[in-house]
C-alpha cells in the first residue's frame, strides 16, 4: 500500500510539472498554425491573381470588437480599394473569416504593450491598436504580375504569444517571425 501511495504521489508531481509545459506548447502551436494558415492563404491568392490576371487580396476589418478578414477580387480593373470592397464593386469571394473560430484564441493583435520592435530589428511600432500594418490600408493585395503589398500581419493568442507574418512586396517573399518575450527579440520560424 505504501509503495502504491509513493507511485501515485510521484505521478501527481510529474503531472503537475508536465501539464503547464504541455499547455504552453499547445498555445504556441496554435499561434504558429495561425501564421501558417495566413501564409497559405496569401500564397493561394497570389497564384490565383497570376493565373486569372486579376488583383486578389485579403481585406481585414473589425467586426464585433475583433478582427475578421475576407478574400476579395478586383471587380473593375483598377486594383483593390477599401471603398469598392464595401460597396460591392470589388466582390468578396470568401468570408468574413475569424481565426478564433478555427484556432481558439488566435487572432490579429498584440498580447501586451511591451512589444515595440518590428521584426527582425528595423524600426518600432507606433500603433498597437492595428495589427494589420500594410501602410494605411487593411488590404493585402496581390497583382497579376505576382507582386504584393508590403507589410506585416501580427497574430497573438491574447496572452503572451506574438507572431508576425511579413510580406516583402515586389518579390512577395514571406517570412514568419516569433517574438520571444523572455529576451525581447524576434526569431525567424
Amino acid at each position: 500500500m505504501a509503495e502504491m501511495l509513493v507511485v501515485l504521489a510521484l505521478t501527481a508531481i510529474a503531472l503537475a510539472v508536465a501539464l503547464p509545459a504541455a499547455a504552453n506548447l499547445r498555445a504556441d502551436g496554435r499561434c504558429a498554425a495561425g501564421a501558417r494558415y495566413m501564409v497559405g492563404t496569401f500564397r493561394k491568392l497570389r497564384s490565383q491573381s497570376v493565373a486569372l490576371r486579376k488583383h486578389r487580396g485579403v481585406y481585414f476589418f473589425r467586426q464585433n470588437g475583433g478582427w475578421v478578414f475576407s478574400t476579395v477580387e478586383d471587380g473593375n480593373g483598377n486594383g483593390l480599394r477599401t471603398a469598392e470592397v464595401r460597396s460591392g464593386t470589388d466582390p468578396v469571394l470568401e468570408g468574413p473569416i475569424r481565426l478564433e473560430d478555427m484556432l481558439g484564441t488566435v487572432r490579429p493583435g498584440f498580447p501586451f504593450a511591451a512589444v515595440r520592435q518590428l521584426p527582425p530589428r528595423s524600426g518600432f511600432l507606433a500603433d498597437l491598436d492595428d495589427p494589420v500594418k500594410f501602410g494605411r490600408s487593411d488590404i493585402i493585395s496581390f497583382s497579376p504580375l505576382g507582386r504584393s503589398s508590403s507589410g506585416t500581419l501580427y497574430l497573438t493568442d491574447g496572452v503572451d504569444r506574438l507572431y508576425a507574418v511579413v510580406l516583402y512586396g515586389p518579390s512577395t517573399r514571406m517570412r514568419v517571425w516569433r517574438y520571444r518575450r523572455s529576451d525581447r527579440r524576434w526569431e525567424m520560424r
